[in-house]
């Protein structure tokens, strides 16, 4: 798992992020889905979440590598795509297809009640006003791919993330019984490397240098 810091939702960037998460991991097209699990396959799946928010928070990246392949070896693939969309522009084909999944659920949700009421008290908490909703497709395609390359440049850099690697290690009971499993946590940030033992702390703050 590796969190990048990014900016809150209202952010001006917000619809350009969207994009480039769009073009890296929606779905099995998209680019570390072809690297990691159908070109190099090392991982079961990869993806990418960002959750609404009033203050700077997190791009999530999750990745499951696959039984027996390093966690490391993912790890390497994400940052060598990732310095990818920061070295070079998508492709157009790759801007519009992003710009059109990107409409296709904002309308789907649009769609029913319930999800017009999401939609309406998402924007209304955390973008300010509901009414900016009507101006989400606008700014969709407002997006050019300079923008997408600059959040990339911006974001996705080695000091603006924290890094955490859930291991799993075999464990002998006492009296030679059976291995037993446990999982360890290894939390990797700016600052250093720290082991959680096996336990995963509920909170993690951890600024990264």
């Amino acid at each position: 798992m590796i969190g990048y810091h990014v900016p809150q939702t209202n952010t001006p960037e917000f619809y350009a992020l969207n994009i480039l998460r769009t073009v890296l991991f929606q779905g099995e097209s998209s680019r570390m889905y072809q690297r990691l699990v159908d070109k190099d396959q090392i991982a079961l799946d990869v993806s990418s979440y960002v959750q609404p928010s009033f203050d700077p928070t997190l791009a999530i990246i999750v990745a499951q590598p696959k039984q027996g392949v390093d966690p490391a070896n993912c790890e390497k693939a994400i940052y060598e795509e990732l310095e990818k969309a920061k070295s070079a522009q998508i492709s157009d084909q790759e801007l519009e297809k992003a710009k059109n999944i990107r409409l296709v659920e904002f309308y789907h949700q649009m769609r029913t009640i319930n999800g017009r009421a999401n939609t309406i008290g998402t924007y209304e908490i955390y973008f300010g006003d509901y009414a900016r909703l009507f101006d989400a497709a606008k700014n969709y395609s407002a997006v050019t791919k300079e923008d997408v390359q600059r959040v990339a440049q911006k974001y996705f850099g080695a000091n603006n993330r924290t890094v955490a690697t859930l291991l799993r290690k075999m464990r002998r009971r006492q009296n030679n019984e059976k291995p037993q499993k446990r999982r360890e946590a290894v939390l990797r940030t700016g600052r250093g490397t720290f082991d959680c033992g096996s336990e995963l702390p509920r909170n993690i703050e951890v600024a990264a240098s």
